[in-house]
């Protein structure tokens, strides 16, 4: 939870060792051999012709991180890219035969060097940007005819057949034409003209339309340059705009624009967007790239060039808005599309108007037929489903905008601002009351609006202000609209959020609001066009009131990204505004950046320590968390923090604050309508957080105010129309929320009532009591752990504040429901989880009536003793008994013997093991015992000690760390057993070191057999982490012991799996054991035979008749290790090719594989043993007569 977790700043602090670690593996990745200090240009005799692909990819892994920080890479950029563009350089004097030469073996493993350099140069691209990267390239002339040289070869069909490799392996892929088309529209930059090159490949015929006319002036590396563009520019991968690049600087040039090619392929761009024919195989990213080509040709260009083009494109991109043909329907269907129409209309835009502004004559008359209507139509795309397309609109209208008359200028912001008042409804909101008035304001209902929409309207107001565009008369407009989409919020009927993005661009615009404009400018304006929600007095600037906003939005938005935009914009507002915000450098020193990133750290520290600032940010804090935002969060867990936060902050400002608090949050509970299910919630953990700090010394003066304020919460449960019974039932209402919040609110009253301080002051009347106490027992029916444990702590404290008989007659009837549990078991749906736990927290309060105490542990007990009950009722008895009955020293024969059944414990339905969540409250308690000196027994601490230390072996690492914290506190007093390694989490409960501490105490004869019956789960069934450390220590162990230790280890092992003690649970188990041992030769030295004869009898009982295919593969591995006892050889041999019989094929196939393993000339390994068994009768007889005559052989 703190700051330098976060992702930005461990990538940060990591940036360094990437580098230096992608650095120093370049140099062996690009050269068989080292080059020597000082060199840059590296011989080709050094240079790599191939390279591992798995290389190449971890390269790449080491510049991924970047991408979400790319100036970190600045420092290295040099270092990494010159080699990278050195070795790609000379790559292209190779000749075409020698690019692919690989070995054959080799083909699927390795790709060629410049395919690799090409994956790492694009790589850098998408991290840094293709502009910063393209700077380091090769900007030498010749290298445009080595490149389209090496592009064409390349591609040619004649020469992929030259390869060696694949033909996957010999295409060039899109990484390599993207790079060689981004380095040919960078050297197409060169200031020579492109007819003093020469071209040695000549001219492709028939690549162009009819329609498309070249002039002869135009020379022939020109042609090749635009024809390479011209086959990539409707590609629908990246290379699509590298292609677009080269064209664009293409016609740019001087000498081209000279010879007509502009015109050319402008002329050429506005037919294909029209030719229904044109591309019929990719029609939507064809004209992509097409529309990008033009718009940004027409940006680029100088105006007097390109107006003669400007009504032709203006006319072709209204024709594809008007959908007149099925394939300009098909372009705006693409996002991409109607992104690249947007960016062609505003250069046509911006364009048209710098045309206008220059001195008369105007010849073409384009702004008069332009501006209008590309202004509405990009009205109408801020409104566009696609976030592209928007955040294009938005762009493009504050460009256009900036070039647009003052007067005009104008006229877009008021458009702007009538459309965010569309669809707005207004709303009577009460402010406060009196018993004689009540005061009544209008407040913005944006439920109806479109949230698209607004984002687009918002970030184009927030464009505008970035270019400082809006007026000074324009800015409270502007400013009234930016606060209010700071504070926008949409949900849906799942209580699901929309308006994130709105609230994104709103901190945008505040951002761009406090760098653009002056402190005087701002504080000049009127504070009552702003959002004025604060404190009347006293009055406040237009800059601090949007600080405030700022500060709330960073402590309590839902949105982490929200909260980080608020709080840059809050640095900006108060480093370019010094002495203007109230304690602004401590302010911006606590709503940090990277603190306020993890929401539960913003709410109980950032919130709290901004609080502290200032009494003027105690209120902005106490709203914010009030509001919406944080009480009124879509997640649970917030709002659980959100109430901790509160009560930390009622107590900073002492009596007046907390008065303050409590009513508002009073005010909140009795506004709230029916269906706002999460306010409630919220609000009433909020007002049970806050009572609680009722008892904090700062209060201690105040105590007739508190206990006042106190009291009127008493009230709430006297007007049932707050709190009715359908809030706790109807399940459209999400009952169980209402349930936590409730119970925490009655626990919290209860607690402060019975306190000393405030016993004779807060008085609840009886009928409130009885309310609450109905309202605890509507709030067991809910199983949630939460709701359970505030339930369980309400009853534990309001009970004392109840009358003797009101409280029997309570504890009588959940004592019933637990014995229609017991009667009814498995057929009664009836949950009784909460019942369970409340009767434990009440049990010392009916310390004068032992007979009532008598039954609530017997009901609890018999459920807990009863097979038939659920897994559920008895982990919720197993924690009753550890954290109520043992803390009140309650711990008798019968209770252990229950707890003893608990550690034992396997239950296995179709959620798995849910046994284990008994097993585990079952440690608890056997914990809690020990604790409080309930384990004085050696009979009882043997019993569950024992119990204790079999878990703690066994191969859940949950059961295992707990039962491994037990036993360390247990151990510490028993028979003086040393453990002196600990282990802290469960990571470390997983390695050999702790097992082969386990093992240690195999010594001890009354923990022997239960710890190797823990431990072979373990070894035999475990996770695979957890299997090797086990398998590593028992063998370990067993290399380590004298002989008679290690034959007592194989007697518990047998044991198990003996007929007369047989645990089906753990036979699989031991049987992988045996099989392991006995294949590691850890079996003895001196009486081997006797040993392995035993075995082979005990496991040929265990699964004799068995339908259990595990149990049987398991037989089938120790029958393997038995095969290498001579002794019994053969009656093992026998046993196995017995299973070749067997019904599974599995099962004939797994032994048929023994077979070959140890023993030859039996002809197993040419039968298919898939087959039905009665074909394979002969066989096997026939495999059975060579084992008994002694012709087979020993492998």
């Amino acid at each position: 939870m703190d700051a330098p977790d976060e992702k930005d700043v461990v990538l940060q602090r990591a940036a360094s060792d990437l580098l230096n670690q992608f650095k120093s593996s370049l140099p062996r990745f690009l050269w068989h051999s080292m080059p020597q200090d000082g060199e840059l240009s590296v011989p080709n005799t050094r240079t790599r012709s191939i390279v591992r692909t798995s290389t190449t990819l971890d390269l790449i892994k080491l510049l991924e991180p970047f991408q979400e920080w790319p100036q970190l890479l600045d420092p290295g950029l040099s270092a990494m890219l010159t080699p990278l563009v050195e070795t790609f350089a000379a790559s292209l004097f190779l000749p075409p035969s020698k690019y692919y030469a690989c070995p054959t073996r080799l083909v699927s493993s390795t790709i060629p060097l410049p395919r690799a350099v090409c994956k790492l140069l694009y790589t850098l691209c998408k991290i840094r940007g293709s502009k910063v990267i393209s700077r380091f390239f090769v900007n030498e002339p010749m290298y445009i005819e080595l490149m389209l040289n090496a592009l064409h070869a390349r591609s040619r069909p004649r020469f992929l057949n030259h390869t060696s490799g694949s033909q996957s392996r010999s295409k060039i892929t899109w990484e390599e034409n993207y790079i060689i088309l981004l380095w040919l529209s960078h050297l197409s930059l060169t200031p020579f003209d492109l007819s003093s090159m020469g071209s040695l490949l000549p001219i492709e015929d028939g690549s162009l339309p009819i329609y498309f006319m070249l002039n002869a002036d135009i020379p022939p590396i020109a042609q090749r340059l635009m024809r390479v563009g011209l086959k990539y520019v409707i590609s629908a991968a990246k290379e699509r705009e590298a292609a677009v690049t080269l064209l664009v600087r293409l016609v740019l040039r001087p000498d081209m624009i000279q010879a007509g090619l502009l015109g050319t392929l402008v002329k050429w761009s506005i037919v294909s967007l029209q030719d229904e024919s044109f591309c019929p195989s990719q029609p939507v990213y064809s004209r992509i790239g097409i529309l990008s080509f033009l718009a940004n040709t027409v940006n680029l260009a100088d105006v007097l060039i390109i107006a003669q083009f400007l009504l032709p494109i203006f006319h072709c991109m209204q024709q594809i808005n008007t959908v007149a043909v099925p394939s300009q329907k098909l372009i705006l269907s693409s996002a991409i599309a109607r992104k690249a129409v947007v960016k062609v209309l505003r250069s046509v835009s911006v364009k048209a108007l710098q045309l206008d502004a220059m001195p008369s004559p105007k010849p073409f008359g384009v702004v008069d037929v332009v501006i209008e209507e590309v202004i509405q139509q990009l009205l109408s795309w801020l409104a566009d489903k696609d976030t592209p397309v928007r955040l294009a609109a938005s762009k493009a209208l504050s460009v256009i905008t900036l070039n647009l008359p003052s007067s005009m200028a104008s006229e877009v912001v008021e458009a702007i601002g009538a459309a965010l008042e569309e669809n707005v409804l207004w709303t009577e909101v009460e402010t406060s009351k009196t018993h004689k008035t009540r005061h009544i304001a209008m407040q913005r209902d944006l439920s109806a609006v479109d949230a698209l929409e607004w984002q687009g309207l918002i970030l184009t107001l927030s464009h505008l202000l970035f270019r400082r565009c809006p007026s000074l008369e324009q800015l409270p407009i502007v400013l009234k609209a930016l606060i209010i989409a700071l504070n926008f919020e949409q949900r849906t009927s799942f209580e699901s959020s929309t308006g994130t993005s709105v609230r994104d661009a709103a901190c945008f615009g505040i951002w761009s609001l406090a760098r653009r404009y002056s402190t005087d400018h701002l504080l000049a304006m009127d504070i009552s066009a702003t959002k004025r929600t604060l404190r009347d007095d006293p009055p406040i600037t237009v800059l601090q009131a949007v600080a405030d906003e700022l500060v709330a939005a960073s402590i309590a938005d839902p949105s982490g990204n929200i909260r980080k935009g608020a709080s840059a914009a809050l640095q900006e507002l108060i480093g370019r505004h010094p002495n203007t915000i109230i304690h602004g450098i401590d302010l911006v020193r606590v709503v940090d950046y990277h603190a306020i990133a993890l929401r539960s750290k913003a709410l109980k520290e950032v919130a709290i320590s901004a609080a502290e600032v200032d009494e003027h940010y105690w209120h902005v804090t106490m709203k914010a968390l009030l509001s919406w935002r944080a009480i009124g969060a879509t997640d649970p867990e917030s709002r659980r923090c959100t109430s901790q936060a509160l009560g930390h902050l009622s107590i900073i400002q002492g009596e007046p604050g907390f008065i303050l608090m409590m009513g508002r949050i009073l005010d909140d509970l009795k506004r709230l309508e029916g269906r706002q299910v999460v306010n409630r919630h919220g609000l009433l953990l909020a007002a049970g957080a806050v009572i609680l700090e009722a008892l904090h010394p700062s209060l201690a003066n105040s105590m007739t105010e508190v206990s006042s304020v106190v009291s009127q919460f008493w009230k709430i449960f006297d007007l049932p129309l707050l709190l009715e019974d359908k809030y706790f039932l109807s399940s459209l209402l999400r009952p169980f929320l209402t349930a936590e919040g409730c119970s925490f609110l009655i626990s919290s009253l209860a607690i402060i009532s019975s306190n000393g301080l405030y016993f004779s002051t807060i008085r609840p009347s009886p009928t409130a009591i009885a309310r609450c106490a109905h309202l605890i027992d509507l709030s067991l029916l809910h199983t949630q752990g939460i709701v359970i444990s505030n339930t369980s702590e309400a009853a534990k404290s309001l009970f004392p504040m109840m009358d003797e008989e009101h409280r029997a007659i309570i504890t009588v009837e959940w004592i019933a429901k637990l014995s229609r549990k017991k009667l009814l078991s498995t057929q009664s749906p009836e949950n009784v989880c909460g019942q369970i736990a409340v009767l434990g927290s009440i049990y010392q309060t009916f310390n004068h009536i032992p007979d009532l105490q008598e039954r609530i542990l017997d009901s609890i007990l018999g459920l807990l003793e009863d097979k038939g009950i659920d897994v559920d009722s008895k982990v919720s008895c197993m924690a009753s008994l550890s954290k109520e009955f043992i803390p009140s020293k309650v711990f008798n024969a019968r209770m252990e013997t229950d707890v003893l059944n608990g550690l034992q414990d396997y239950t296995v339905d179709q959620r798995g093991d849910i046994g284990s969540l008994v097993r585990f409250e079952a440690i608890v308690a056997v914990h809690a015992a020990h604790s409080y000196g309930m384990l004085d027994a050696a009979t009882q601490k043997h019993a569950l000690v024992a119990r204790v230390c079999s878990l703690a072996a066994e191969k859940l690492d949950k059961i295992r760390f707990r039962a491994w914290q037990c036993l360390k506190d247990i151990c510490l007093k028993i028979d003086d057993i040393e453990l002196p390694l600990t282990f802290s989490d469960v990571g470390q409960v997983s390695s050999m070191v702790y097992y082969l501490q386990l093992l240690s105490l195999a010594s001890i004869g009354w923990l022997r057999q239960p710890l190797l019956e823990g431990i072979v789960t373990s070894v035999g069934a475990g996770s695979e982490t957890v299997l090797l450390a086990s398998r590593a220590a028992i063998v370990h162990t067993m290399e380590g012991i004298p002989f008679g230790e290690r034959v007592t280890l194989w007697d518990c092992l047998l044991r198990i799996i003996h007929p007369d003690s047989q645990n089906e649970r753990l036979v699989v188990p031991v049987l992988e054991v045996l099989g392991f041992l006995l294949a590691t030769g850890l079996h003895g030295n001196t009486v081997p035979d006797l040993l392995e004869y035993k075995v082979f009898v005990l496991v040929q009982r265990c699964h004799s008749k068995s339908g259990n295919l595990h149990k049987v593969k398991a037989a089938i591995d120790v029958y393997v290790g038995l095969s290498r006892c001579l002794v019994i050889r053969k009656e093992v041999l026998l046993m196995l090719s017995t299973m070749l019989l067997h019904p599974s094929a599995s099962v004939r196939n797994k032994a048929a594989e023994s077979l070959i393993t140890v023993m030859t000339s039996s002809g197993v390994d040419l039968t298919d043993w898939s087959r039905p068994p009665g074909e394979l009768r002969a066989k096997v007889r026939q495999i059975q007569t060579t084992i008994r005559s002694g012709l087979e052989r020993q492998v």
